[in-house]
């Protein structure tokens, strides 16, 4: 499977960090969550927006995606999904949220699926994470300077 099929370039933020460059806008999950909904909507694979924005809060709510070693993955199963999408927003600093090893995040995969497709979303979860253990792929990621580096580090 090629995770190209499911992450365009125009779905990737190299720049996380001017997100939470305001005092006033502290670092948080939702508002996280909020940037990435904004960058998977430009699917035409999303049929509609704000749904999907409510379906992937209350996900995070329920479950907050906060995997440790720099790692968010905000992921639910919707109607507002015709077929998986996936984008990716990377801070080089880091984002100061209450992870479980209390690493800020570094970087941010959320992924949507149709709810009646569990099997391909599963396989590009278990992808995703296999990608990321193997040396390198996390780095080159990270170290990304333009987003089709991030697409094909991803793709392996």
């Amino acid at each position: 499977m090629n995770i190209a099929r499911f992450l365009k370039e125009q779905r990737i933020d190299l720049e996380l960090d001017a997100l939470f460059d305001d005092d006033e806008r502290p670092a948080s999950m939702e508002l996280l969550t909020a940037h990435m909904c904004s960058l998977l909507e430009q699917s035409e694979q999303i049929v509609n927006a704000t749904r999907l924005r409510t379906d992937l809060m209350n996900a995070q709510r329920r479950d907050p995606s906060l995997l440790g070693q720099g790692l968010a993955m905000p992921h639910v199963r919707t109607l507002q999904a015709r077929r998986p999408v996936l984008a990716v927003g990377v801070s080089r600093a880091g984002l100061p949220l209450d992870t479980p090893d209390d690493e800020p995040v570094r970087l941010v995969i959320a992924l949507v699926g149709p709810s009646y497709d569990d099997k391909q979303y599963l396989q590009i979860y278990k992808l995703l994470s296999e990608r990321l253990l193997q040396d390198g792929t996390l780095e080159a990621v990270l170290g990304a300077d333009e987003p089709g580096q991030v697409v094909r580090a991803l793709s392996g």
